[in-house]
């Protein structure tokens, strides 16, 4: 009852699943995935950053206004100077009126004093000296009586006519306003190296951008060929149960009539229970491979895989795989921008040792509060030029240098690594390809000895554990080349992932058509009765149990009695590293 039920529920969910195609989920977590999303946010942010290095060649423009308090206004004190002046024309006026009121009162009082000398009967150098003596005194007091007047009236008038020489300069509160514009126009090529950094960081970004994505891209692919491949490993084992259930019948029909034994019968039943067995473990699995899948696109539909589990047709060799892996890998790319970023930190590190070179100019747009000593506007150029810096430029540049020969030996040593990842993808999808070819031919002769067997023993000519035989040997081999194709796939999928190319895996496939299954839809009523009505020719090959090249594969399944099944949902790696015969196996062989 609880199988039945969880048939029926599987059932029901793989028939209302929406179908999509590799191509849509592709679409689906490149639009949806939060991790692409997070690192295109990254390559904006570097792509802003290239827009502002590349900023830095043009002239800055800056408007800029304030309004200060200071303590107490500011006064320029010249009064001195003004008392200084007032003395200098005062003395003047001191010097030119004695200078006049000598002259006039020595010449008055010399003659005065001459003739009152002779008079007095003294001889003519003793009045000539008595009077020079007498008309000095008398020039002396009157010009400086008269020069010491002038030069009072003097400088009270030009006190009274000069203004005070003390002048205000600043108040005590002020607002100013002023325009500058710089342009550094030589820095030494150090806003050429960050231009040029910045630009290769977007490239840098970019390439993370694409491996995040390829990475991501890989994964869903890789789900999507899981589902896939549980999807058709569910029909398969739906197919295997039908024809057991149809051989059980046939089984108690020729119990009844007394052609077979119970044990015969018996083991037809076993085998059925097994294959229900390995059936609801298909189920299983393909219901957690769809729900990984729809967790991984962010979406709550039921999905079911369309694109069949094929590998394309490969139209480059491994040299020309290595190649495109060489040009177009995500990592390889990343790393290739990091080095040319440090040859450009390289660049800025010696722009140190030149000068650095800018003009400038400003206007004051309020200039009410001007001082003085502040002008209007005012353009100049500036140089400045670190002569020595206690040898930090010189370690800079060894640091830079230090890093670009860093990146470079991670350049050579993952262009090897990548080149191996080619080579095993190359070699695994190779291997992959050469089991389908081998099990072509056996799955071909499996087919025919479970059509023969299955006549056979219609007929009474071959056991029914031969009919189960041949029945579980098709199974494993139809397992066994559902699960090559998935290895070629993911194979092929790895060698698109280390070229950078998953995001383009689902338009590589649209054209793919799978092979036709020759699948196990026989052992029908009609086909019975169209046989038995033909002559009874039983040839020697419909007797035998199974035919030795069938027989070789089912006995290569080690333990199969014991494994029902293989999870080939939870370990789908382990497919790749695993043969055929040993990695699968949907239902027990039978113990003879």
């Amino acid at each position: 009852m609880k199988k039945s039920v969880l048939l029926g529920l599987a059932t029901s969910v793989a028939v209302s699943a929406a179908p999509i195609s590799l191509s849509d989920a592709i679409n689906m977590a490149k639009a949806g995935n939060s991790q692409i999303k997070a690192e295109k946010a990254k390559v904006d942010m570097a792509e802003s950053g290239q827009s502002e290095a590349f900023s830095r060649f043009m002239p800055q423009l800056t408007l800029t206004a304030s309004v200060t308090k200071i303590n107490d206004p500011i006064y320029i004190d010249l009064n001195q100077i003004r008392s200084g002046m007032i003395q200098v024309h005062g003395t003047e006026a001191y010097q030119s009126y004695y200078s006049q009121y000598y002259s006039d009162y020595y010449k008055q009082y010399y003659d005065q004093a001459y003739q009152a000398a002779i008079t007095q009967g003294a001889d003519e150098a003793t009045a000539t000296a008595t009077a020079k003596k007498a008309a000095d005194q008398a020039g002396t007091q009157a010009g400086t009586k008269a020069g010491a007047e002038a030069q009072k009236q003097t400088e009270e008038k030009l006190n009274e006519a000069l203004p005070s020489f003390e002048k205000k300069v600043q108040d005590d509160v002020f607002f100013n306003a002023r325009l500058t514009a710089i342009w550094p126009i030589f820095t030494g090529f150090k806003i050429y190296s960050a231009y040029d950094a910045a630009k290769e960081n977007v490239n840098a970004k970019k390439a993370a951008f694409d491996m995040a994505q390829n990475t991501i891209l890989m994964d869903v692919a890789t789900k999507y060929f899981t589902l896939r491949l549980a999807e058709e490993l569910t029909q398969l084992r739906e197919r295997t149960k039908k024809n057991l259930e149809e051989h059980l019948a046939r089984s108690k029909k020729l119990e009844e009539g007394g052609q077979i034994s119970k044990a015969e019968r018996l083991r037809a039943e076993v085998a059925l229970a097994e294959a229900e067995n390995a059936l609801e473990d298909s189920y299983r699995d393909q219901t957690l491979a769809r729900l990984a899948l729809a967790s991984l696109l962010h979406t709550d539909t039921n999905l079911t895989a369309i694109t069949p589990v094929m590998a394309p047709e490969q139209t480059f060799g491994m040299e020309e795989f290595k190649q495109l892996a060489m040009d177009r890998h995500p990592g390889l790319r990343q790393l290739r921008t990091e080095r040319k970023r440090s040859q450009d930190a390289v660049s800025a590190a010696r722009a140190d040792y030149y000068p650095t070179v800018a003009l400038f100019a400003y206007k004051e747009l309020y200039t009410r509060d001007l001082t003085i000593l502040e002008p209007e506007w005012a353009v100049g150029a500036k140089l400045q030029w670190d002569l020595f810096k206690g040898g930090e430029t010189r370690s800079k540049v060894s640091n830079a240098k230090a890093l670009d020969r860093s990146l470079s030996s991670m350049e050579e040593q993952t262009m090897d690594n990548i080149g191996l990842l080619v080579e095993k993808r190359w070699r695994e999808m190779e291997h992959a390809k050469s089991r389908l070819e081998s099990l072509k031919k056996t799955r071909e002769l499996a087919e025919e000895a479970h059509r023969s067997q299955t006549l056979a023993y219609e007929a009474g000519l071959a056991t029914g554990l031969d009919v189960v035989d041949a029945e579980l040997a098709l199974s494993r081999l139809q397992v066994a080349d559902l699960k090559a194709h998935y290895d070629a796939v993911i194979a092929w999928l790895g060698l698109l992932e280390a070229s950078g190319e998953v995001v383009n895996a689902g338009e590589m496939l649209k054209n793919v058509k799978p092979v036709e299954e020759k699948a196990a839809e026989v052992s029908k009523p009609e086909e019975a009765k169209a046989e038995e009505k033909k002559p009874a020719e039983p040839a020697p090959a419909a007797v035998e149990t199974v035919p030795p090249a069938v027989e070789t594969v089912a006995s290569d399944s080690t333990n199969a009695a014991a494994s029902p099944s293989t999870n080939v949902i939870a370990n789908p790696e382990g497919v790749k590293q695993s043969t055929a015969a040993d990695s699968v196996n949907t239902a027990p062989a039978s113990n003879h």
